[in-house]
């Protein structure tokens, strides 16, 4: 912050002594007026007049600003310069004859009033000076204190202001990737030992006589053929996936569902669904193997030629 020259107030010991002079030469002038006046009442107090009025001119002159408008001002500093003359004068006349009256000579009695008047003169200047001095410091006063919360106000503002906003980086529009091709599907492994599947012995069943209904036969109407069904590629794709797999497993490698999902271009779990979907398949074969296998052994059981007419 920048430091503001302000200019000091006058000090109280400035104020006393023009106050003390201005008071000793409004007494001085008040004290000679009243004693040289005449015996009565309204004569003393028209004596005194003259320097109570230039006392209170004073006072108006110290405490209240001057206007601001010229002729208001003017007008102001003329009816003070003309109570201060009349007061001036009469004071002159009352304490030239006061000392005229006590015995001083001519020159004595003409120059000794003018001490006075000169010194209400003097310390009347010096009241009219020390008020503007006062006022002028306060305004300063003012005006410094208004520059400080200013900046203190400005300071505060930029300090807690949030910072500007930084702007953004517009986005790369970044091409789409190229899907991955299909790996081909290997080729089937040959079976090279395949087993061979034991011949059970079939028995006869007994002839049976063809039952011709009676005439007229009812004519049959042709059923209407269903529509074709468009084949399904998942399908194929997922009949594929679980041949590969079954493939891998009788060669001893089974593949992991996240290898089956890579070699078709699919998800992991995608691969995992094949594998249960062929492991599902195994074991319904492998069910329907033993049932066939019990039934055979119950018709190898059976003597040839039993239930024959």
């Amino acid at each position: 912050m920048e430091k503001v020259d302000v200019p000091e107030r006058p000090s109280k010991g400035a104020w006393v002594s023009v106050w003390l002079a201005f008071g000793a030469g409004i007494a001085a002038s008040l004290a000679a007026n009243i004693a040289h006046a005449g015996a009565g009442a309204g004569a003393r107090a028209v004596a005194g007049w003259a320097p109570l009025a230039l006392l209170l001119c004073s006072e108006v002159m110290t405490r209240v600003p001057p206007p601001r408008h010229r002729l208001l001002k003017a007008a102001q500093v003329f009816g003070t310069v003309v109570v201060a003359g009349v007061a001036a004068l009469a004071s002159y006349r009352h304490m030239r004859g006061l000392a005229l009256e006590y015995g001083e000579d001519n020159l004595t009695a003409s120059t000794l009033p003018l001490s006075v008047d000169g010194l209400v003169v003097v310390a009347s200047i010096g009241l009219v000076v020390l008020s503007q001095t006062r006022r002028e410091a306060i305004a300063a006063e003012r005006a410094a204190a208004l520059a400080v919360a200013a900046e203190r106000e400005a300071f505060l503002a930029a300090v807690v202001a949030p910072p500007p906003p930084v702007p953004q980086p517009e986005p790369v529009p970044v091409p789409p990737a190229a899907e991955p091709e299909p790996m081909p599907l290997p080729d089937p492994v040959p079976d090279p030992d395949p087993v061979p599947v034991p011949q059970t012995a079939r028995v006869p069943m007994p002839a049976l006589d063809v039952v011709v209904p009676p005439e007229p036969w009812p004519a049959q109407q042709p059923l209407p053929l269903p529509d074709p069904v468009p084949p399904d590629p998942a399908a194929d794709e997922n009949a594929a996936a679980r041949k590969v797999w079954r493939d891998s497993l009788a060669a001893g490698e089974p593949l992991t569902g996240k290898a089956l999902g890579d070699r078709f271009s699919r998800s992991e779990r995608w691969g995992r669904n094949r594998i249960a979907e062929a492991k599902a398949e195994l074991q319904a074969e492998e069910a329907a193997g033993d049932v066939a296998g019990e039934t055979d052994q119950q018709e190898a059981r059976v003597p040839v030629g039993a239930g024959v007419a």
